[in-house]
């Protein structure tokens, strides 16, 4: 069970459940979905609880490993962010929340509050019926790579696989192992040492989690693989997907296919994550023509010292 603010506990699989209850009321934002969290705890220090309702996550910073603050919810938010920049700054954390999501932000009022929009970590949403059609002069590009790549690899198959499946697995690792190699001899920065952590984390708790597995296949080399999770209320989330892009229109030939079979699910939204301003990772999310975004904030305080911050908050606590 979530134990109550400021007593943290470790995340663990067992806490699944009681926080899809709080995720399962918004949009399905990945940075507090659940198999995100798990996955991408790498170094086991992620840490959640429970206050005016809502929900605590204390994150880690993958690249600096400093921690930080967020919280999903919208009970007594000006309370709660009072509070969280409190504790931050007591426990040498820096004061400013990260990862807010729009519904919370709409209940902070307070002057004394910095509000910023942190469009690098915002969510791109993709209707699957849209890419599965890539009709329109919009997609026109998408639509020519993926069938010039079907011209090129006529024995290439769109496949669905068992995750779970270990001679799957290693196929996996090695289309890992093929991106990588690829991106070094295009002399392009890859560094593939979190995200493989993270996909290791999942893989060895593939039963816990409601993922499918789809596939490329070219004469039963594995040319691509995604990894989507199918949620509630009609949506799906991509937590990773990985290519050989030296066979050119692999990626929209994969995301046409997939997009098929999520419509075929009767999936309505597709988030594929934040672009974290990787140029080239966001102009690839854009040329699929996103029909949302789920933003997000970050939130801090604007005050001159350590006085005027216990003020602010003894002045929240009160209203």
């Amino acid at each position: 069970m979530i134990s109550e603010f400021p007593n943290f506990k470790k995340l663990e699989l067992l806490d699944k459940e009681e926080i899809e209850k709080f995720t399962s009321k918004f949009p399905p934002y990945s940075a507090f979905n659940f198999t995100n969290l798990w996955a991408w705890d790498i170094r086991s220090d992620r840490e959640v609880a429970k206050l005016n309702g809502n929900l605590v996550v204390r994150f880690t910073d993958y690249e600096t490993k400093e921690p930080f603050l967020s919280f999903l919810g919208t009970n007594k938010c000006e309370d709660t962010v009072f509070t969280l920049l409190s504790f931050a700054s007591n426990s040498k954390i820096y004061p400013k929340l990260r990862f807010i999501t729009e519904e919370s932000i709409k209940h902070l009022q307070s002057a004394n509050l910095l509000v910023e929009e942190d469009r690098n970590n915002s969510d791109y949403l993709f209707s699957p019926s849209k890419l599965a059609e890539l009709q329109g002069a919009k997609f026109k590009d998408i639509r020519r790579l993926a069938k010039k790549f079907s011209k090129e690899y006529p024995d290439a198959v769109f496949r669905l696989k068992d995750l779970g499946d270990l001679s799957v697995q290693n196929k996996i690792h090695l289309t890992l192992r093929q991106w990588e190699h690829r991106k070094k001899m295009q002399n392009k920065t890859c560094d593939l040492k979190f995200e493989e952590k993270a996909l290791c984390r999942l893989l060895e708790n593939v039963k816990d989690h409601k993922l499918i597995l789809s596939c490329v296949f070219l004469q039963g080399t594995m040319l691509c693989f995604g990894i989507d999770e199918i949620l509630p209320n009609r949506s799906a989330v991509s937590h990773f997907i990985k290519a050989d892009n030296s066979f050119k229109g692999i990626y929209e030939f994969f995301n046409r296919e997939l997009a098929q079979y999520l419509t075929t699910l009767d999936i309505a939204s597709w988030n594929w994550q934040q672009d974290l301003n990787i140029k080239n990772l966001k102009e690839a999310k854009l040329s699929y023509c996103p029909v949302a975004f789920l933003k997000r904030y970050t939130v801090s305080f604007n005050y001159v010292n350590e006085h005027d911050l216990q003020e602010l908050h003894e002045g929240s606590t009160k209203k």
